[in-house]
């Protein structure tokens, strides 16, 4: 079966993975969390942060199976409306917003909560759908990319790379500033 998303074109393009920390912003039950944690080779850790708990209490089940576990955190909390708290201020050598802005109606705060647990030179990974492939119901927002990437650089990110990752999705890779 074909993948959605091919995540590995994207990840093969962030130059370092040895001992990173990455906070992986609406993780959901964790598919894209897990592939993330494989690339970390028991060396650095994922904290997985979604909105609701039954999702990441999957994701930890299925990261037991997988082996990987032991290199994922989860934290419950509406990155909308809420920071992940002071103490994770510059914290992450990169966040990822994987299949996450399409649901997200105010995506300039998540940015900023992006920016402000970066390191400097620290990586936002962003993978969603194409505007003209998302699937429409209502609760949807859909990205437009050339504005999504217009708004993220305004907030202090410079784009690195644009990455074809399917059909239906688009992949971008940004640094902080």
């Amino acid at each position: 079966m074909e993948q959605l998303v091919n995540l590995e074109n994207i990840l093969n393009k962030i130059p370092v993975w040895e001992g990173i920390s990455v906070a992986d912003f609406g993780s959901g039950s964790g598919i894209f969390t897990i592939e993330l944690a494989k690339k970390l080779n028991n060396n650095g850790h994922i904290l997985a942060i979604d909105i609701l708990e039954k999702p990441l209490a999957f994701l930890i089940e299925n990261a037991k199976r997988q082996n990987v576990a032991h290199l994922i955190n989860t934290k419950i909390c509406d990155l909308e409306n809420k920071t992940l708290g002071r103490d994770l201020q510059s914290g992450f050598d990169m966040v990822t917003a994987i299949n996450m802005l399409f649901q997200v109606k105010d995506k300039e705060n998540v940015v900023k909560e992006a920016k402000r647990v970066l390191k400097d030179n620290g990586f936002l990974v962003v993978v969603d759908w194409e505007i003209y492939k998302i699937p429409m119901t209502e609760n949807l927002y859909p990205v437009n990319k050339k504005e999504l990437v217009k708004n993220v650089e305004k907030i202090g990110f410079e784009l690195k790379e644009e990455v074809r990752v399917s059909n239906t999705h688009f992949g971008l890779i940004f640094t902080k500033k």
